[in-house]
């Protein structure tokens, strides 16, 4: 049972790991006109304020899902290997 949760555990760690890595940036967003990424007023860029469509944002709920399904996980892995 023990391994079947430390399996799991490294399938999500690379999982989120690869859903984070293909995510873009605030200083890929803004396009390089504003240096470094920085914006114009409180780091915020005109593009970042818009709403986001399209792979951005399924990119970001995969990488929401993927971090909770690892932290239930670890938990209950914490507690399998505490009863043994």
């Amino acid at each position: 049972m023990i391994t079947v949760f430390t399996v799991l555990q490294i399938v999500c760690a690379v999982a989120l790991i690869a859903a984070i890595l293909l995510q873009t940036t605030k200083s890929e967003q803004s396009g390089g006109t504003s240096g470094m990424g920085w914006g114009t007023i409180g780091g915020k860029s005109s593009s970042s304020l818009k709403t986001r469509w399209g792979i951005e944002e399924h990119l970001s709920r995969i990488t929401m899902w993927v971090a909770i399904s690892f932290m239930v996980i670890s938990l209950v892995a914490a507690v399998i290997r505490l009863e043994h």
